[in-house]
């Protein structure tokens, strides 16, 4: 079916893992974060690898379980917990972020990306829904957005219902003129689908959809599929 016999006035992307891929940029914003640490608090890298500081962060959650909203603030707040835990100066766990999420913007878009978004902004209102911190106008797409939307501890993460919300409002259409597209099946799919979204499901690789979640509108395997639904494009 067209996005037009659809009613779709906007299009909402998830980030990583749909624009590009999430584990190698995390994986060289964790080194980069780690060799900062190794300058400023080599005590802590005695006792742990980045495996290891990986679960020190994941434990916070037990006594801070509001942080899964906001990843940020997370990765900031085990920063000062480490630092103080080995005597070396808190005020610097802004730094440390800064290095964490200048190699975080280093993003290498699938190779359908950013043609699709050109394409598609001809005729509609292009929005943004993360869980992460990827910073569009740093990476250096967001001139393609109307709107941008991260979550943190005031706007809780999908499948929570509110950055969806918010996106109806900052650009005022009904939850039924949005697709939402994502790879998961979960916070996207399921959680558009609460506030009334359409949705379409982006499977770029061997992802298995859980059958215990009804199927999205659309399915692809990328977004120049999803350019075939929209009107043409005069050349």
């Amino acid at each position: 079916m067209k996005l037009a016999e659809m009613g779709i006035t906007v299009i909402t992307f998830d980030l990583d893992d749909t624009l590009w891929p999430c584990a190698p940029v995390i994986n060289q914003a964790e080194i980069a974060y780690y060799d900062w640490l190794l300058e400023h608090c080599p005590a802590a890298c005695e006792e742990y690898d980045q495996k290891q500081l990986r679960a020190v962060r994941q434990e916070l959650l037990s006594t801070a379980p509001e942080l899964i909203n906001d990843v940020s603030e997370w990765r900031l707040r085990a920063t000062r917990d480490l630092l103080a835990r080995y005597g070396a100066d808190t005020s610097l766990a802004e730094d440390a972020f800064e290095t964490f999420l200048a190699a975080r913007q280093k993003v290498e878009f699938y190779p359908d990306v950013i043609d699709a978004l050109q394409d598609l902004s001809f005729h509609y209102r292009l929005g943004s829904l993360t869980n992460g911190n990827a910073d569009l106008k740093r990476i250096g797409v967001d001139h393609h957005f109307d709107c941008a939307l991260y979550a943190t501890l005031a706007l809780p993460a999908k499948p929570a219902p509110d950055m969806y919300l918010q996106a109806c409002e900052e650009l005022a259409v009904s939850p039924q003129s949005i697709l939402h597209v994502g790879d998961n099946a979960s916070t996207d799919i399921e959680g558009a689908r609460s506030v009334g979204c359409r949705t379409a499901w982006i499977n770029r690789g061997s992802l298995v959809y859980p059958d215990d979640i009804a199927p999205a509108d659309i399915n692809l395997t990328n977004l120049a599929e999803l350019v075939t639904l929209a009107p043409a494009i005069p050349r």
